[in-house]
């Protein structure tokens, strides 16, 4: 992923970004319960699933760029599944019935992963850092869990660099050039990057206790008043939501 992780946050041009931070929050948690509820044992909740991402898709705007990393990245997870079925206790033969009672179950796993995660990548992409903290501060949400989210999302881009140079000092001692030396570089790993990740996670402790997050609550920057996109976002998510409740509720084919 050539793109660094902390770019991918803000860098959809979506309607969706109209709204406010809470409201993006809250429609994309309902957009994502409308790809779980649905089921791939019939076309009509596939076909749920699947307007639910698209819609969702279309409302934040990501890069193509970002679309198809994540894309290329849920097939590479969920697509080895298929490849379980002549392994099954129960393997299909040669009726084509069979089969496709066989492949609902990968298929409902790849449509989910898939979905879900396409969704939280759209999602990433139509709120920045800050909008993340304004949403979790403004929602029901207890203090010191916005807090860890909010230094856990802080701390993975500079993790991800601090890898980057790890490997390139490792690339630099011979390790991506095979042999006897890469081997010993590869086990010599995790003396070097756990201490580094150990060292730096104690002093972001010690700076989060010495700003105070330990004794004050955090309070919003800015204040965000709701208008009409948000009731158009809040309304689209649960028409998604209610549409994939129904289906599966009613058992449309």
């Amino acid at each position: 992923m050539r793109k660094p992780i902390h770019d991918l946050w803000g860098c959809g041009h979506g309607p969706v970004r109209h709204a406010a931070p809470q409201t993006r929050l809250v429609a994309a948690a309902a957009v994502f319960a409308a790809c779980m509820t649905s089921t791939g044992a019939t076309l009509a909740g596939s076909l749920c699933a699947a307007s639910a991402g698209v819609v969702w898709l279309l409302a934040c705007g990501p890069p193509w760029k970002v679309l198809r990393m994540f894309l290329v990245l849920g097939l590479a997870l969920f697509l080895p599944y298929f490849l379980l079925l002549p392994l099954l206790p129960d393997a299909p033969s040669a009726n084509a019935g069979s089969w496709r009672d066989a492949l609902v179950v990968p298929w409902t796993i790849l449509l989910r992963g898939l979905c879900g995660m396409l969704v939280c990548a759209a999602t990433v992409t139509s709120l920045t850092a800050s909008d993340l903290r304004e949403a979790l501060l403004r929602l029901p949400v207890p203090g010191i869990v916005s807090a860890i989210l909010l230094q856990i999302v802080h701390q993975t881009a500079t993790l991800f660099y601090e890898t980057r140079r790890v490997a390139a000092a490792m690339a630099v001692r011979g390790a991506s050039s095979g042999g006897i030396a890469a081997w010993r570089v590869l086990f010599s790993l995790p003396r070097v990057w756990l201490p580094r990740v150990i060292v730096r996670a104690e002093r972001v402790g010690a700076a989060m206790e010495l700003r105070g997050y330990c004794d004050a609550s955090l309070e919003p920057f800015r204040a965000t008043a709701l208008g009409l996109a948000d009731l158009g976002t809040l309304g689209l998510a649960a028409v998604l939501l209610g549409a994939a409740v129904a289906v599966r509720v009613l058992g449309v084919p």
